[in-house]
């Protein structure tokens, strides 16, 4: 029989089997990775080896001769911050990471990066990553609307896990830039550089934007629409007080909007819609909130949301359709906007945000 203090030696010698995180990387052919923590931002080190339930998006795709190895790119700090996140465990078990897979419920992580410059989601709150299956492959989402794929199992560390991922996290820009970049948002994009509304929506603190694909214009009529009016329309896709990543949306959630209306998720098989309004293209992260890409224009098109286990037919057959209440949009579909009443269209856009 094996004396019992040597069986709890074996025990205890199981149970600890992580290692620091410098030393984790650099045993797993993350050298480079380690390097930067090390060499680079020391104080993200430092809280890293101070926390619990991190996981760290690690990649071995660093090249050496890009801008990433300069000493003093405040770029690369603010990317190795975001690619830290922290998980807090339960409070009634005990935490257990593994790797996602297409199998696995989305997840919302706070990220480590809390730089003014580039986050802007209300007093204390740092930037947050979102983890989903895409296309039956588990990605992180950042920065720039990439889906960054996982590619390895979760190994563990003294305070958490490194997850490989398949190159280094971009960090979020201002959501000017985020509806540049894709060209079917060209139509929104516009419509805010015209009525002077890109600067406020992108200094507005902790916010959700809905943004109608080109296709949806095409069928508003705003012939007749008085400046305010398309001001508040614009306004009533912009979920104030409430950054809405997608794993965090709830099927009857009523949320407020700048143009003193609200609108209501709704949930069906998988489909995310506000007001009818379906979203096509989800969790475009940005400094200050996140952007999703809709199908319609929100109050001119309520195509009706289908029940469960229903088609999305808009509202042919009648029955098979609910409408949630849409209020606050503007125009001449009888939604109830309080028209802003204000004499000039600058004054309007100052005074929603």
């Amino acid at each position: 029989m094996i004396p019992r203090h040597i069986l709890f030696a074996l025990s205890a010698a199981s149970v600890v089997s992580a290692d620091t995180l410098i030393n984790t990387l650099q045993q797993n052919g993350f050298n480079d990775f380690a390097s930067i923590y090390q060499n680079e931002d020391p104080s993200l080190l430092s809280t890293i080896d101070a926390g619990s339930d991190m996981i760290i998006y690690a990649t071995k795709n660093i090249p050496a001769n890009s801008t990433l190895g300069r000493r003093d790119n405040i770029d690369l700090k603010r990317r190795f911050a975001i690619s830290s996140v922290q998980k807090s465990a339960p409070s009634t078990k005990k935490f257990r990471f593994k790797r996602q897979n297409e199998n696995s419920s989305p997840a919302v992580y706070e990220s480590l990066l809390s730089d003014p410059e580039v986050v802007n989601l209300g007093e204390g709150v740092s930037q947050s990553v979102v983890e989903k299956p895409v296309d039956g492959v588990p990605n992180v989402i950042a920065g720039a609307g990439k889906a960054v794929p996982v590619v390895g199992d979760d190994i563990a560390f003294d305070n958490g896990v490194i997850r490989p991922v398949d190159s280094l996290l971009e960090i979020p820009g201002s959501i000017g830039a985020a509806l540049t970049a894709f060209p079917q948002l060209s139509t929104l994009a516009s419509l805010l550089t015209q009525f002077n509304l890109v600067e406020p929506v992108s200094q507005a603190a902790g916010i959700t934007v809905l943004a109608p694909e080109n296709s949806a214009f095409e069928n508003v009529d705003t012939s007749g629409l008085s400046d305010e009016e398309i001001v508040a329309i614009l306004s009533q896709h912009v979920i104030v007080n409430y950054v809405g990543y997608s794993p965090r949306l709830e099927d009857g959630q009523v949320l407020n909007t700048l143009a003193n209306g609200t609108v209501t998720v709704a949930i069906r098989d998988g489909n995310v819609y506000f007001n009818g309004a379906q979203v096509t293209a989800a969790d475009v992260i940005v400094e200050n909130g996140v952007v999703h890409t809709v199908a319609s224009v929100v109050g001119f098109e309520d195509a009706g949301v289908p029940e469960e286990g229903g088609e999305d037919n808009g509202n042919e057959g009648g029955d098979d359709t609910e409408t949630p209440p849409a209020t606050g949009a503007a125009g001449r579909v009888g939604l109830g906007l309080k028209t802003l009443g204000l004499a000039a269209l600058g004054v309007a856009a100052a005074a929603l945000f």
